[in-house]
């Protein structure tokens, strides 16, 4: 395999020490934007959550443009009309998110994003009749039963809220979460499992240069028929309060870099080991969550996150056992389309000093935007 590359500039560092540099990078990154991105939350004032939305997907787009710049990709290779409808589906998905945290806390927000598992079993079992194992079923248990402690504990600790305003986040996040779900398997059928694949960065550009003009045209309806100016007043916040507008381009920024990385991490090392990545950036946030913007602490949040990190544990554990990756030997696109389609790609040995001749296989729910969608 070729060396490897990040918006075309080679990693030429030797495997054990890529391997630990990509690791930090892509939990700082995830990271950062987690903390800059509540930092916009916790702004005295800050209620524009169409305007957050707005300007995440509009820098989004602006970092894939920039990396397809860096890398000579010139040609788009999807259809316009699906874009338009995965940008609907991922704006439906970041607006609905991003307006959940008027009501939850940013750690309940972080859980509920990473909730797909239970959908995915729901709809197995009720359409399909599929069974589980054990361990699927502790990992689902582990999570639902997380999810619901930290929800009681925000209810608990949310003097200012009523419990009626946080069902109304829950419900606002579950729609998020389906959206995502469906936003998931529409661009992997339309983009990425075809005969001739989008790159990574063009599926970022066209999702968010759309989704991006969708929300400004719901600001503007919104304005002219409810009388809601949430633009201008977002703007008349963000010139008082400039450092917000740094947070949110800085977050998105940092969302974009750690996508990267994350997809890195699985084309080189395998699904196994970036799972295991991605758990230790999911227990981060969380907890750093609670040291950088501290908030009341109840004793359901404590519970909940050892249920979660049981349920962690246990995914883990069956992405062992399946064996991270099913390897193929006949790839059907080529690698300058960036990262390849999750049907063509095999693992690499990981840490190793040097690269097979195989790619690393993504797990079947890590296209770009789903995994941007994780950040956002």
């Amino acid at each position: 395999m070729a060396d490897a590359k990040l918006c075309g500039f080679p990693l030429c560092a030797p495997g054990g020490v890529r391997f630990l540099s990509l690791t930090v990078a892509a939990i700082c990154s995830a990271v950062g934007f987690a903390a800059l991105q509540e930092g916009v939350t916790q702004s005295p004032g800050f209620k524009f959550y169409g305007y957050m939305t707005l300007l995440t997907q509009a820098t989004m787009c602006a970092c894939g443009q920039l990396e397809r710049m860096l890398t000579g990709e010139r040609v788009r290779v999807g259809a316009i009309r699906d874009y338009l409808v995965l940008s609907l589906l991922t704006l439906s998905g970041a607006l609905f998110t991003n307006w959940s945290l008027a009501y939850l806390n940013y750690p309940t927000r972080v859980l509920f994003k990473s909730s797909k598992l239970i959908p995915t079993m729901a709809v197995g079992t009720i359409m399909q009749g599929r069974r589980y194992s054990c361990l699927e079923y502790i990992a689902a248990v582990g999570l639902v039963a997380g999810l619901v402690l930290f929800t009681l504990g925000d209810a608990d600790t949310s003097s200012s809220k009523k419990k009626e305003h946080i069902l109304a986040g829950v419900l606002l996040i579950l729609i998020g979460v389906v959206a995502d779900a469906a936003t998931s398997n529409y661009e992997e059928k339309k983009f990425f499992r075809v005969a001739t694949p989008s790159s990574q960065p063009e599926v970022i550009v066209y999702a968010n240069l759309f989704g991006s003009l969708w929300e400004l045209l719901l600001l503007l309806i919104n304005l002219a028929f409810a009388g809601d100016n949430e633009l201008g007043h977002a703007i008349a916040h963000s010139m008082e309060n400039p450092n917000v507008l740094f947070m949110l381009i800085a977050s998105a920024t940092c969302g974009y870099v750690s996508v990267s990385f994350v997809l890195l991490l699985i084309n080189l090392y395998g699904a196994t080991v970036t799972e295991m990545v991605k758990s230790m950036r999911k227990v981060l946030t969380v907890v750093l969550s609670f040291i950088i913007f501290p908030k009341a602490i109840s004793d359901k949040y404590y519970l909940g996150g050892f249920f979660v990190l049981v349920s962690l544990a246990a995914t883990h554990e069956l992405q062992r056992r399946k064996g991270g990756d099913v390897h193929h030997h006949r790839p059907i696109a080529s690698s300058t389309k960036g990262i390849a389609p999750v049907s063509n790609r095999m693992e690499e040995a990981p840490l190793a000093e040097n690269a097979s001749e195989g790619e690393a296989e993504a797990p079947s729910d890590a296209p770009p935007v789903a995994q941007q969608r994780e950040q956002s």
